[in-house]
């Protein structure tokens, strides 16, 4: 197994429905991937801040004579959320659209983690987006490592 990525960022709220891309260029084809991807911090722990943001977000999208039955505790914590997606020279490989903020994800050609595709790399590109669907504290800094293994001459 040799290492292919490291990556490590911070994003912050302005990230928020937006995706980053890492490009491979796998020389081989590659039958094992392992990624580990972590975020933190998970929870918006600012009870305050959390209440503003809530009732912001109660005010775009519940009528007003509506919003006294949907008091904001009941949508407390507020919670970052990153999820990972692949595409190689084929097309889609899967997503990991999981709520964890630690991933372990492995795809070879006998097995993979739910919501990916099992089965060879092929030489070329391999995509791996991280796809920053909301981040409510200041800042949130992720880690993307990423192993692969039994390329074929």
């Amino acid at each position: 197994m040799e290492t292919l990525l490291l990556a490590d960022g911070t994003v912050t709220p302005s990230c928020s429905k937006s995706h980053i891309t890492y490009t491979l260029h796998l020389q081989k084809e590659c039958s094992e991937l392992h990624l580990e991807f972590t975020y933190e911090p998970k929870k918006l722990e600012d009870e305050s801040k959390a209440e503003e943001l809530i009732k912001e977000g109660l005010g775009l999208f519940i009528l007003k004579e509506h919003q006294a039955s949907h008091p904001w505790r009941d949508y407390h914590p507020l919670q970052n959320l990153m999820t990972l997606s692949l595409d190689d020279e084929n097309g889609f490989r899967g997503a990991a659209h999981r709520h964890d903020s630690v991933q372990h994800l492995t795809i070879t050609t006998k097995e993979a983690s739910p919501g990916f595709i099992l089965g060879d790399f092929p030489r070329g590109q391999l995509k791996i987006m991280i796809n920053v669907h909301c981040i409510v504290t200041e800042q949130c800094r992720y880690r993307l490592f990423v192993l692969g293994g039994g390329a074929k001459k």
